[in-house]
């Protein structure tokens, strides 16, 4: 299931071995790259008076998601079913350790991937040598950079350094993050196997919206995607640990349906972004990532945040097939930008996503 949902978001193209007579191209930084590859994209006006987003610490997120955690102890202490679901405070008791206990690690492949992403001092010929080794890696190159937002009307590219200059650094951090989040999926069994690939789904099928939607906010089409790709993984994490209970166990765990929706939901967030700033990806992802519900008054301007929240409601009326309030949606998540000048391109993506 996994495998095909991946394949939803990079449909493949037939292409060749990446091994082509095709001249090679000059040498070129990373920095001519990221600079070839922006696009120019109308940046957004924040409100009148919102002050500049201030990044938040991964020791703030540790403390957010303490609190939490203690605040869903205390009422299912209150509720008087503990006798009957023990298995609800053994998952808070392993959701409250360290992060590094309650977080798996990307795959070291991936860590690799990513910090050879972000030098700056590789030539574009040596990223893609280095990124070339890896099989997986170099199928989802090619897919993405032949697929129909990158290759629409242009000649199929067949070699690593074609595709990371046609979809940039931040496109190829994307492809390495969507090659390896299926691996840390787990397998929690019973019923939550079927919410696990629900959260995966709505994941994937949220991050071309927000690409799509990011320049309307002044964002980076591909740190939308790769943010929207990740912007559920809290859920993930807490999946997981119910694995990691049900292996210690040996048996399935039992958890109400109610209170699992109830953690989950007030969980995901803060989690999600702790999980972030363990894999080193960044403050500004993580605050987007636990702040995308947008539940409390924003204090500053966030591009990536705001791209999150109105992709994944437009993904959640497609999905529910309800009616798409445009106005009411841009209140509720307190969105910068005039209404008037997006909703042509709002409409046309929820009549795409539908």
């Amino acid at each position: 299931m996994i495998a095909s949902l991946i394949r939803s978001l990079f449909r493949r193209h037939a292409a060749p071995s990446v091994a082509s007579s095709a001249p090679s191209s000059p040498v070129r930084t990373i920095d001519s790259v990221r600079r070839a590859q922006t696009e120019s994209a109308r940046i957004t006006e924040a409100k009148p008076g919102a002050p500049p987003w201030q990044p938040r610490s991964a020791e703030y997120w540790q403390a957010r998601t303490s609190r939490v955690i203690q605040r869903l102890e205390y009422e299912w202490a209150e509720t008087g079913d503990t006798a009957k679901w023990p298995d609800v405070a053994e998952l808070l008791s392993l959701l409250a350790a360290e992060p590094e206990a309650v977080i798996r690690q990307l795959p070291a492949a991936a860590r690799d991937a990513i910090t050879i992403c972000d030098d700056a001092k590789l030539s574009r010929n040596d990223l893609a040598d280095r990124l070339g080794n890896d099989p997986s890696l170099v199928q989802g190159l090619l897919r993405q950079a032949n697929g129909a937002w990158y290759g629409a009307g242009l000649q199929p590219v067949l070699r690593v350094d074609a595709a990371i200059d046609r979809i940039g650094i931040a496109g190829t951090r994307a492809v390495v993050l969507a090659s390896c989040v299926d691996g840390l999926l787990a397998k929690p069994g019973a019923s939550f196997d079927g919410m696990v690939g629900a959260v995966w789904s709505h994941m994937v099928q949220t991050a071309p919206l927000a690409r799509s939607l990011a320049p309307l906010f002044g964002a980076d089409a591909e740190e939308a995607f790769a943010v929207s790709l990740l912007h559920d993984v809290g859920k993930l994490v807490m999946f997981d640990r119910i694995s990691a209970l049900r292996l210690a166990r040996r048996r399935a765990v039992q958890l109400p349906d109610h209170w699992l929706s109830q953690a989950l939901e007030h969980l995901h967030e803060p989690l999600g972004a702790s999980a972030v700033h363990q894999w080193r990806l960044g403050a500004a992802a993580a605050d987007a990532i636990g702040r995308h519900h947008r539940k409390e008054r924003p204090s500053s301007a966030h591009p990536l945040a705001e791209v999150l929240f109105l992709a994944e409601r437009v993904d959640h009326a497609r999905r529910k097939k309800t009616a798409f309030d445009v106005e009411g949606i841009w209140a509720l998540g307190e969105l910068n930008g005039d209404i008037t000048s997006y909703r042509a391109l709002l409409e046309r993506q929820i009549r795409a996503a539908a």
